[in-house]
């Protein structure tokens, strides 16, 4: 049986993929590139945190988990504040340590981001650069960059990244502004193509998205200053989803991804991309969007027609709830998959299975822990066709690692851990998702070595009905569940609308939002008509 290679999108199973899994990639199924071959999907985060600032986990590990599960990461460290308020007991002064850290550390920086790149990853050099009255942006460089430029103007910043060839990406829309709150009075389509909508922070969408901005001192979200709004004033950008961890852990698992629909792996090719705005923002799961109008993708800008024919493919990790089309900020064609989806999945044929494992002890019992896990997970008289990691940031662990290897198209091994102290979002849990295939009376098992020797399995005819729950030991001890498989009428949709506007002088502008039954979302860039 043919080892795996890695697929940093997800992990590809198969003959074919054994030859050549490190070329193969999600294509494009709605639009070809200008030499008439498909875009590639790649997974990436844009705005993370480690200790070269003032955050956790060394730089080297934040490389080292990007490239674990992403195809390209900016490592974004905090750089500078201008406009930063004195705090009591003077806890302002962590911020400027942490800023004069990320200085003496730049040429480093610069030298770990030009040696973590190949032909499987691409990374980029960034930071952060903060202002309370002009918002906060990742700048991100299309190639090594020796400047540090740290203004104390948002015009001067947006300058330097013009002349540089650099994104101005602002992070964190919707808070006031004076708040840190993004301040459109500056905005620059040529440096600023494409914006944050969703972080940890929360979701910048509308004031009342799902999604609340509550973790931060920041406040709550101002209507003014949300995504939709800005476009009703006629700006025109993409969005992107990104994590802000600060755990060092690039593209952690509910905290945000960004998808690109690119030609290659290369920083010039997701450059173009992002410039063209051919990006969708996603929350957590790895919902694969694609949206055309008239043939053109997510992004563009079409002329003035009174027809407009929108195209939607989704593809996604879990049931899918609802497609919804949005013209000018107005939902106006919402589709549910589920009610044409079969009761249950198909089988023989595909089906997605999560296996989610952690929980444990309550930390308020002063029984919290770290739990190691080894495991590997196996199917009979079937075969696994991909297997994709969702792994949250916590808890922190310096010299731990979540790795997951596809040894077969009949075993995957998995290396993780979990606990309830410090878990991002009082989620104590971990998962990969299994796209497999098989009949009814295929086997997929779970061989448990870490935390104990267990083994558990059930037939995919009985995990089309039922999940699979087991503890590993006495109350409170770690749990892990096999989900009840999803078919792909569940999980898939192909969808075309037909729109037809009378001619005006002013634009429209579409964008589709995806949710799943597990509350995962994803958005995809706005096309604009006229």
């Amino acid at each position: 049986m043919n080892a795996l290679q890695v697929n940093r999108r997800g992990f590809v199973g198969g003959a074919l993929a054994a030859a050549v899994a490190s070329t193969v990639r999600e294509e494009s199924h709605l639009v070809a590139a200008e030499d008439g071959s498909s875009h590639q999907l790649f997974w990436g985060d844009l705005h993370n945190h480690n200790a070269v600032g003032y955050a956790k986990g060394s730089l080297e590990r934040s490389i080292d988990l990007a490239r674990e599960h992403l195809d390209f990461f900016a490592f974004t460290g905090h750089a500078h504040w201008h406009d930063m308020p004195k705090m009591p007991g003077d806890r302002h002064m962590k911020w400027v340590k942490g800023f004069e850290v990320h200085k003496n550390h730049w040429p480093r920086t610069r030298e770990l981001i030009r040696e973590c790149n190949s032909d499987q990853f691409v990374g980029l050099l960034g930071y952060e650069w903060h202002s309370s009255h002009f918002g906060d942006y990742c700048m991100i460089f299309p190639e090594d960059q020796p400047d540090l430029f740290l203004p104390a103007h948002a015009e001067k910043l947006l300058d330097f990244a013009e002349a540089k060839g650099a994104l101005a990406i602002p992070h964190h829309l919707g808070y006031k502004r004076g708040w840190r709150g993004a301040n459109f009075d500056h905005f620059r389509p040529a440096t600023t193509p494409i914006v944050e909508i969703f972080s940890e922070h929360g979701c910048t969408e509308t004031d009342r998205a799902s999604f609340p901005m509550i973790r931060h001192s920041n406040g709550g979200r101002s209507t003014s200053n949300t995504v939709v709004p800005q476009l009703q004033k006629g700006l025109r950008f993409g969005f992107v989803a990104s994590s802000d961890n600060h755990r060092g852990y690039p593209g952690a698992y509910g905290e945000g991804l960004l998808g690109a629909w690119a030609s290659d792996l290369s920083s010039a090719s997701l450059f173009e991309a992002f410039r063209a705005r051919r990006t969708f923002a996603a929350t957590g799961d790895r919902i694969t969007l694609e949206c055309a109008i008239n043939g053109q993708p997510m992004g563009s800008e079409l002329p003035a027609t009174a027809q407009r024919q929108i195209d939607v493919r989704v593809e996604a990790q879990d049931s899918i709830h609802m497609i919804e089309l949005l013209r000018n900020g107005e939902v106006i064609e919402r589709s549910f998959p589920e009610d044409t989806a079969d009761a249950r999945p198909r089988l023989p044929g595909r089906a997605k299975c999560r296996l989610r494992y952690g929980w444990g002890p309550w930390a308020a019992l002063d029984l919290g822990r770290t739990c190691q896990w080894e495991m590997t997970v196996r199917i009979e008289g079937g075969r696994f066709l991909r297997a994709i990691p969702c792994y949250q940031s916590g808890p922190y662990e310096e010299e731990m690692r979540d790795r997951m290897r596809m040894i077969s198209e009949r075993e995957i091994q998995v290396q993780s851990f979990t606990s309830r102290v410090t878990c991002y979002g009082e989620d104590p849990t971990k998962s990969i998702i299994m796209e497999l295939e098989g009949g009814s009376d295929a086997v997929l098992s779970v061989s448990l070595h870490k935390p104990i020797e267990q083994q558990v399995q059930s037939t995919l005819g009985d995990l089309r009905d039922e999940n699979v729950v087991t503890f590993t030991g006495v109350f409170t001890s770690e749990s892990y569940i096999l989900e009840r498989l999803v078919g792909p009428t569940e999980y898939s949709a192909t969808i075309r609308w037909n729109d037809r506007r009378p001619r005006s002088s002013e634009a429209d502008w579409y964008y589709v939002r995806v949710t799943q039954h597990n509350g995962q979302q994803a958005w995809s860039s706005p096309i604009w008509v006229g």
